[in-house]
């Protein structure tokens, strides 16, 4: 018989478990893994991993499903550097999740989401002295623009955009969906993004898109700097200038 050890991961971003995966003809092949999943708590403090060990006739992944269903949805991984890199990508925030964290909070424009954003970088780089996340703002005739974001909400035009789901659900056999809350209890800084996050709704959650156009165009700050009347539309908000404005 082969014996099988997996260690297993449930990945945000993908929406699916992956596992790292060995089998040994040999039980003492358990060791190895049981120091593999020791270095993986001692590098990711915060997270959760299971264990599983059971004996199939091969060493295919397939023999794995066909004795347990469970594992069926389950993408499995040999190297551990690549186990690794994926949980790491997976801890990465993104102006995504911030979006998403507020469209599961309120309901609001794609204008008004923007502009929320922004207020919300800007809090955070106050209070923290560095950026939550690496995607750029430009500078659009309406204020400061992160481009993916609009990519993904431009088809809402000027309605509402529809809420995210913060359901929470795990079922065995199937594909799983994460809680849009639930991935910032997974990385080190999810007190620092929820708490500023609820800081930024509290302060600026009740006005009206345009009146928060207004604050992003206050006169001498980074989109004013940048956009000069039209002549530098389209062009990065430098993250220093919007760190320095922001830390006045």
């Amino acid at each position: 018989m082969i014996e099988h050890f997996i260690i297993l991961y449930s990945d945000y971003k993908s929406g699916k478990r992956i596992a790292l995966h060995k089998s040994d003809e040999k039980i003492d092949g358990i060791t190895e893994c049981v120091k593999t999943l020791e270095t993986l708590k001692g590098e990711f403090e915060h997270l959760t991993f299971g264990f599983h060990h059971l004996q199939t006739s091969e060493h295919s992944w397939d023999s794995i499903v066909n004795y347990d269903k469970f594992f069926s949805d389950v993408t499995p991984i040999t190297n551990f550097k690549d186990f690794k890199e994926m949980i790491s990508d997976d801890l990465m925030i993104s102006a995504f999740d911030i979006a998403n964290l507020l469209t599961s909070r309120m309901q609001l424009t794609h204008l008004k989401l923007q502009k929320l954003i922004y207020l919300f970088y800007c809090k955070f780089v106050k209070k923290y002295d560095y950026r939550p996340f690496d995607e750029e703002f430009y500078a659009w005739q309406y204020g400061p623009v992160i481009k993916e974001i609009y990519e993904k909400y431009k088809i809402y035009g000027r309605d509402e955009i529809e809420q995210e789901d913060n359901d929470y659900l795990i079922l065995k056999d199937k594909p799983f969906k994460l809680s849009v809350f639930s991935k910032f209890t997974k990385t080190p800084i999810d007190y620092k993004i929820v708490e500023t996050l609820e800081e930024t709704i509290k302060e600026y959650g009740e006005n009206s898109a345009f009146s928060l156009v207004d604050l992003t165009h206050v006169e001498n700050g980074p989109w004013d700097i940048i956009y000069k009347n039209g002549l530098g539309r389209d062009e990065v908000i430098p993250h220093n200038l919007i760190h320095q404005s922001c830390s006045d």
